[in-house]
C-alpha cells in the first residue's frame, strides 16, 4: 500500500485518547442495603459482562474511527501493475507546444486546442490536491512557479501561438530541474507536441530515475512550405555608392518542385531587386540580389516571397548602417610609404591618417605600423589593450634587424617572434583563400594568379603562439599571418612593404589585403537576429547601463524599455522574450535592429508514432500515450493501475461512528428500561 500523504500517519498516536479514556474510566457506586440479596447477585453479574462488552465495542468503534479518519487523510492507494507512484507528494509539469507549427489543423482540428483538451485531461488523473505546472515555448518566468488545479486549467485557457522554438530535449531538462526543486516524490512530466522533426531530439532527454516523461503526439499532418532560410550580406563595409549583394538561401519544405519563383529585395521601402528560382522538392536555392547604397544612414530591408498558407517565414528582415567611414592610423618609422599612402588616398570608405602613435587610441579601428623601430613600454601596452578591446594591428617590419621593441609587443599579443633575417629571394607558393581577408576576392583558387616574391624576410619563431598563415612562401615560411587577440586581430608581414625586398606592392593582390584589412577592421552591426534566442544582441551604439535605457519599439506596438549591459567596450542587449513579432525596431532615437521568427518551425515534417516508440524504446523512464483517441485521463489510470481507497476509509470511519452512536444508543435504552 502506498500513502500520498505519509505524515498524516502520525495522527494514528491519537489512538491514545480513547483507549486512556477507557483504563482510567473509573465509576462510583453507591450502597444499598437488602434484607435478602441472593436474586440480585445473579442479576448483577449477568449486567457486569453485558456492560463490559458493549464498553469494549465502543472501545473498537473509536478506535477504528480514528484509524480509518487518519488514513483518509493519509490517502492510501493499492498498487497495481506497472504502478509509477511512490508515498509522498505529487507534482505534475505539462509542455504544451506552441509554436507555430501548432496552428496548422491536425486530424482532431487545430493542434494548439488539441493540445489545450490533453492537458486537462491530464490533470483530471491527478488529485485536486496535487501541483501543476504548465510550459510552454515562452518559457517566461511566470511558468516557474506551481500551480493549482483551477489556475493551471486558467493558463491552458490563455495560451496562445507563440513565435519561439525550443528542442524538446531542453524542454524536458527544465522540467527535470524544476520537478527536482519541489523535492516531492512523484514527479509527472508530460510533454504534449506534434513532434516536429527538426525539434524532437528524443536521444538526448534526461536520464532522470526519480521522473517519468510522458510523450503525447498529436498527429502532425504535413504540408508544403516555402521560405526565406537565411541570408548572408556579401560586403565588408557599407558607404554610399557602393554595391551589396543580399544572398539569400530559399528552401523548399513541400514534396514537389517549384519552377519561377519570384524572390523580391525591399529597401527603405522600395523594390531594389528581383529574382526567380527553380527549387527542387526538399531542397533549396540561392538568390543573389544586388543593389548600390544611394543614401548614407540605417537602411532597412526586407527579402520575401509569397507561399500560403504559411506565412510567418515568407519575410526575412535585415538592417545595415552606410556611410560610416573606417578610421585608420599609418605610423611611419622611417620615410613615408607611397604604395600605403596611395591606396588610401582621398578613398569615401576609409579616413586615413599619418600621424605618430597618439595617446588616445579609441578613435581608430585599423593601425598599421610601418617599419617602426622605436616603441615605447607604455604605447606597446596600450596598444595591447587596444588591440583586446577589438582594434586591428597591422605591423610591417624594418629590415635592418632592429626587431627587439616590436617583439616585445608581439609576445605580449601572444603572436610569432621575429626571428633571423633571411636575405635571399623566394616566391609565394600558396594563398588562403578562405581567410576573411579575401571573402568575395576570388571564386577559387587560380593556377593562373602570378605570386609575390620577395628578396628578403624574417623567419618566425612560433614557440608559444597563435598564428593563421595567410600568404605563404616556398620555404615554409610566412609572407602574411594572422593572430586573434581578445576581440582584436594582429597582421603580420615578414618583409619591408617597399619595392627593395619584394613585388607584392605591384601586384593586383596587394589592393585586396591591405584594403580589407582595413574594411574589417570594425565588425559591422549583425544585420539580423532571432526571436526566442538567449544570445545577446551587441549594439552599434554604446548606452551608460547605469542610466535609464532607450526605448525599443516597433510600429504599431507598445515600446519596451531593455536590459542593456555592457560587455568588454561595447553595450549589448539582453532579450527575456518580451518581443513576439518580427520585424524592424528602433532603439533609441538612431539605431535599426532587425528581428526574425526562427526557422526551427519551417520544415513541416514530423515523427510517426513508430520513429517516436524505436527512439525511446529501452528508456524506463520515458513513457509513450498508447491510445491517442483515448482520454488521457482514463489513460493515466489504466496506465498506473492503481486503486484509491481515500473513499472508502472515509466511510468506514463514518460507519465506525454510526456503530459507537448505536452502542451508547442501546446501552441508555436498556438502563431506563
Amino acid at each position: 500500500m502506498i500513502f500520498a500523504n505519509p505524515a498524516f500517519l502520525w495522527g494514528l498516536l491519537a489512538l491514545a485518547i480513547p483507549i486512556a479514556v477507557h483504563l482510567f474510566q473509573f465509576r462510583r457506586y453507591k450502597k444499598v442495603y437488602f434484607s435478602n440479596v441472593d436474586r440480585l447477585t445473579v442479576l448483577q453479574t449477568e449486567n457486569r459482562r453485558r456492560s463490559n462488552l458493549r464498553r469494549w465495542l465502543v472501545l473498537l468503534m473509536r478506535c477504528l474511527a480514528i484509524i480509518f479518519l487518519v488514513l483518509a487523510f493519509a490517502q492510501p492507494t493499492l498498487p497495481g501493475k506497472g504502478q509509477l507512484l511512490r508515498s509522498g507528494a505529487t507534482v505534475v509539469s505539462v509542455y504544451i507546444d506552441n509554436s507555430f507549427s501548432m496552428e496548422n489543423s491536425g486530424i482532431d482540428g487545430s493542434q494548439l486546442e488539441a493540445a489545450k483538451q490533453k492537458a486537462r485531461e491530464i490533470v483530471a488523473a491527478y488529485r485536486p490536491g496535487d501541483r501543476y505546472q504548465l510550459l510552454s515555448n515562452t518559457m517566461s518566468g511566470e511558468e516557474f512557479h506551481w500551480l493549482s488545479r483551477e489556475e493551471f486549467l486558467d493558463a491552458v485557457d490563455a495560451l496562445q501561438i507563440a513565435p519561439a522554438s525550443h528542442k524538446l530535449a531542453e524542454v524536458a531538462s527544465r522540467q527535470s530541474d524544476f520537478m527536482r526543486q519541489s523535492g516531492a516524490a512523484n514527479r509527472h512530466a508530460y510533454i504534449v507536441s506534434d513532434f516536429q522533426r527538426s525539434v524532437a531530439d528524443l536521444s538526448d532527454f534526461p536520464s532522470d530515475t526519480l521522473a517519468y516523461f510522458t510523450l503525447v503526439p498529436l498527429e502532425g499532418v504535413a504540408a508544403d512550405n516555402l521560405y526565406v532560410d537565411t541570408l548572408r550580406l556579401n560586403a565588408p563595409a557599407y558607404f554610399v555608392g557602393g554595391s551589396v549583394t543580399a544572398e539569400a538561401t530559399i528552401a523548399n519544405g513541400g514534396s514537389s518542385d517549384v519552377e519561377k519563383l519570384p524572390v523580391k529585395l525591399i529597401v527603405n521601402g522600395r523594390e531594389r531587386a528581383l529574382a526567380t528560382l527553380d527549387i527542387p522538392a526538399g531542397g533549396s536555392a540561392k538568390a543573389a540580389l544586388r543593389f548600390t547604397i544611394d543614401s548614407a544612414g540605417w537602411l532597412d530591408g526586407c527579402v520575401e516571397l509569397t507561399d500560403y498558407p504559411i506565412t510567418f517565414d515568407d519575410h526575412y528582415y535585415f538592417t545595415l548602417l552606410a556611410g560610416e567611414r573606417i578610421n585608420m592610423l599609418l605610423v611611419n618609422g622611417g620615410a613615408p610609404n607611397e604604395s600605403l599612402g596611395k591606396l588610401f588616398a582621398a578613398d569615401s570608405a576609409v579616413n586615413c591618417q599619418q600621424a605618430p602613435l597618439p595617446s588616445d587610441l579609441a578613435p581608430f579601428n585599423l593601425i598599421l605600423l610601418n617599419e617602426v623601430r622605436d616603441l615605447p613600454s607604455g604605447q606597446a601596452q596600450a596598444l595591447v589593450s587596444w588591440v583586446e578591446q577589438g582594434g586591428t594591428l597591422a605591423l610591417v617590419p624594418p629590415a635592418d634587424g632592429k626587431v627587439e621593441p616590436l617583439n616585445a609587443l608581439l609576445a605580449q599579443l601572444q603572436a610569432p617572434r621575429l626571428d633571423r633575417w633571411l636575405k635571399r629571394p623566394v616566391k609565394a607558393s600558396a594563398i588562403d583563400y578562405q581567410s576573411s581577408l579575401y571573402q568575395g576576392v576570388f571564386n577559387g583558387a587560380s593556377d593562373e594568379m602570378e605570386m609575390p616574391s620577395v628578396q628578403g624576410h624574417y623567419a618566425l619563431a612560433d614557440q608559444g603562439s597563435v598564428r593563421q598563415t595567410i600568404i605563404t612562401l616556398a620555404d615554409g615560411s610566412a609572407l602574411l599571418s594572422s593572430t586573434p587577440y581578445g576581440e582584436g586581430r594582429l597582421y603580420l608581414f615578414t618583409t619591408p612593404l617597399v619595392a627593395e625586398w619584394t613585388d607584392f606592392i605591384a601586384q593586383a593582390l596587394f589592393v585586396p589585403t591591405v584594403y580589407n584589412m582595413a574594411l574589417y577592421s570594425r565588425p559591422q552591426p549583425s544585420v539580423a537576429h532571432t526571436l526566442g534566442s538567449e544570445m545577446p544582441v551587441y549594439l552599434h551604439n554604446n548606452y551608460d547601463p547605469s542610466g535609464k535605457p532607450p526605448e525599443l519599439k516597433q510600429s504599431g506596438n507598445q515600446a519596451l524599455l531593455p536590459d542593456i549591459r555592457r560587455a568588454g567596450n561595447r553595450s549589448v542587449m539582453m532579450l527575456h522574450g518580451e518581443l513576439s513579432a518580427d520585424g524592424h525596431y528602433l532603439l533609441g532615437d538612431d539605431e535599426h535592429l532587425a528581428f526574425n521568427y526562427p526557422r526551427l518551425e519551417s520544415q513541416l515534417d514530423f515523427l510517426s508514432r513508430g520513429e517516436i516508440e524505436e527512439l525511446v524504446d529501452g528508456r524506463e523512464n520515458i513513457l509513450l500515450v498508447r491510445n491517442a483517441a483515448k482520454p488521457l485521463d482514463q489513460e493515466i489510470s489504466a496506465r498506473e493501475g492503481g486503486t484509491s481507497l481515500w473513499r472508502w476509509c472515509l466511510m468506514l470511519a463514518l460507519a465506525a461512528l454510526a456503530g459507537e452512536i448505536l452502542l451508547l444508543k442501546l446501552c441508555s435504552f436498556r438502563s431506563k428500561k
